[in-house]
């Protein structure tokens, strides 16, 4: 496999597939150069390849947004960097859902809630395990109660613990849609917004 990038601001413009047998280093670069949006000359380019079938895998995961061009200009090299950003991934255990918009279900019922788990994720969607991945969560809703997973004390933030934490929403008497507010203090995480019906 061969990555591509221009010599000027070590941009990675593409990658050859992965196969058995790479082309020539001319031919991979034209290929991959002809194809670009802004095609340039191909003496602004150069290329790196990578013959460990593991390592180019890992590579084309973390490629466009994680895998970058370091070294000298005779000895560039790849390095996939560490994630700059993250977000909130939420899942809920309310079986029925709106046909029309996907939103969960639960009775609007005052007592009938739904099990909300929030797992941390990188930019490549990948769960964040690490004891590190600790952050504190604030939680607001416009409707219903916000209470811990077992449902017994109510919660206004909630700390991951290994990137994830369970929380539950319970209902309200009247029908209507809930909007789940996830709020972080740190930079890098993402604030999420998450809604449940009361039906």
């Amino acid at each position: 496999m061969w990555v591509i990038y221009k010599k000027a601001d070590r941009a990675i413009i593409g990658v050859t597939a992965l196969g058995a047998k790479d082309a020539a280093k001319n031919v991979a670069l034209k290929e991959v150069i002809s194809g670009s949006v802004k095609p340039g000359k191909p003496s602004e380019y150069d290329a790196v390849q990578v013959t460990d079938r593991l390592l180019a895998q890992q590579y084309m995961e973390a490629f466009p947004q994680r895998l970058v061009v370091t070294g000298s200009a005779s000895s560039a090299k790849l390095v996939i960097r560490d994630p700059e950003a993250f977000s909130i991934f939420i899942e809920s255990d309310a079986e029925d859902k709106h046909p029309v918009d996907g939103i969960p279900e639960i009775l609007a019922d005052g007592t009938s809630s739904t099990l909300i788990t929030l797992t941390k994720i990188d930019e490549r969607f990948k769960p964040q395990k690490a004891e590190t991945d600790n952050e504190i969560l604030y939680l607001r809703t416009d409707h219903g109660i916000i209470r811990d997973e077992k449902g017994k004390t109510d919660l206004n933030k909630v700390q991951l613990k290994k990137g994830q934490a369970k929380i539950r929403l319970f209902s309200e008497k009247l029908k209507r849609v809930a909007t789940l507010n996830i709020i972080s203090t740190e930079p890098y995480l993402e604030d999420t917004v998450f809604r449940v019906e009361f039906i």
